[in-house]
């Protein structure tokens, strides 16, 4: 069921860093992901590049379910989330699996690591969570540093402005045995952002709740913005995709993924 409204909401002082408080759910609501799946798309992508790389830095990883599977698989890997919560999951599963992986908590706009690595990777809209230009060049500067001469970097963005145009509020909930959420969101058309107000109840027993609030909002950054800055940081960009397929791009797809090498 969903429903509009035309005033936003407030978090007030209830607010908190996205993926906070969202950490206890997440893997919840994110059960119907196919994160083997992505490996196998990335796999892929490096196949069709004649590309084996060896090391590999999963950036954004959240609770560590797009980075487990790649250890799993062989990689040495490491985890980077600017999210503490989400980390402190990621690493649970990593020893419950006995899988070796390092999880740094970092921001994607100031990132500095002991060592380097032949791929980059960076799913789940991460980049669209910076702002400003300035900030994505940030990030494109900071992973160039962590990749070896050749290194690829593979990474999607996601183009609000394809997805929804209305500047309507859109209200969803979600009712389930341990939670309730609601889903507000709507897009701006002037900042080219969207943002999206998330409610959460958590079943604590004996019918209390523990309820948070967070905010997010993603940027919409059109290709050939992207382009530019990897060229202006030190990449040649190779492929330009619609996620999940190997044909060239074609304009309007909704979610994008880039494939760039680290120039030497």
């Amino acid at each position: 069921m969903s429903k509009s409204r035309n005033k936003a909401p407030t978090t007030g002082d209830t607010g908190m860093e996205p993926y906070a408080g969202f950490a206890a759910v997440y893997d919840q609501i994110m059960a119907g992901v196919d994160y083997e799946g992505w490996v196998d798309y990335v796999e892929s992508l490096l196949q069709h590049l004649g590309r084996r790389p060896h090391s590999l830095l999963d950036l954004a990883c959240g609770t560590g379910s797009s980075t487990l599977p790649f250890a799993a698989r062989g990689y040495r890997v490491s985890g980077v989330d600017r999210s503490e919560e989400m980390l402190q999951v990621a690493r649970a599963k990593a020893v419950a699996a006995g899988l070796a992986v390092d999880f740094y908590r970092m921001d994607l706009r100031a990132l500095r690591l002991p060592e380097r690595y032949d791929l980059a990777l960076l799913f789940q809209d991460g980049l669209n969570y910076l702002l400003a230009e300035r900030e994505l060049r940030q990030a494109f500067t900071g992973v160039r540093k962590l990749l070896l001469p050749g290194g690829l970097f593979i990474f999607d963005l996601t183009r609000p402005s394809l997805r929804n145009q209305s500047e309507e509020l859109s209200v969803y909930w979600a009712e389930e045995e341990d939670y309730t959420l609601i889903w507000e969101s709507r897009y701006q058309r002037m900042a080219e952002t969207w943002e999206l107000f998330l409610t959460v109840f958590i079943t604590e027993g004996e019918g209390l709740y523990r309820k948070f609030q967070e905010r997010h909002r993603e940027k919409d950054y059109p290709p050939e913005t992207v382009s530019r800055l990897l060229e202006e940081t030190g990449f040649t960009l190779l492929k330009m995709l619609p996620t999940y397929r190997l044909d060239p791009a074609g304009g309007s797809e909704q979610k994008l993924t880039f494939v760039a090498r680290r120039e030497s």
